[in-house]
């Protein structure tokens, strides 16, 4: 079993439960989720309120039981995430992918940051210097950032990776 991290639980909403749900939108395909601290949860109802996305799970029926997953993380199991279509990816299966600028490998991706318009990725570099070695961070971009099976090719960028 292999849990990956699909997002977090906002506040509670209204009454009966609810929490607003902050995180990728794979969770209205899901059966269930596991909730830092507290194990699997059952997903019983899942809908739209104001743009913000509302998650119902069993066994949190009040307010105040909704109160404590304030915050907390919230996994999948990668083997319950739907298929994609070709060309395109799931984030978390990107980190750790060698990243190489004109056929040399430059480092590997670290993390994804959401940045508001655009995703960024936060590369960890490889080499023998530290300079070589400090993280930088490239935007999720096509045509300069294409993913392919053996990893990440991203266009030069004058001055990032020298």
């Amino acid at each position: 079993m292999r849990l990956v991290e699909i997002g977090r639980f906002g506040a509670p909403y209204a009454l009966q439960g609810g929490l607003k749900f902050r995180g990728e939108p794979v969770v209205a395909h899901l059966e269930r989720v596991y909730v830092e601290g507290h194990g699997w949860r059952a997903v019983e109802d899942l809908y739209q309120v104001a743009g913000d996305l509302v998650v119902h799970l069993a066994g949190v029926g009040t307010r105040e039981l909704a109160e404590a997953l304030v915050g907390l993380r919230v996994y999948a199991e990668v083997e319950d995430l739907p298929p994609l279509e070709e060309g395109q990816y799931y984030y978390f299966a990107l980190i750790g992918l060698p990243v190489f600028v004109e056929g040399q490998q430059v480092g590997e991706v670290a993390d994804i940051l959401d940045a508001g318009a655009q995703d960024v990725l936060v590369i960890r570099g490889v080499g023998e210097r530290l300079r070589e070695r400090q993280e930088r961070l490239v935007p999720l971009q096509a045509p300069y950032v294409r993913v392919t099976a053996e990893g990440i090719h991203v266009e030069p960028i004058p001055g990032l990776f020298d």
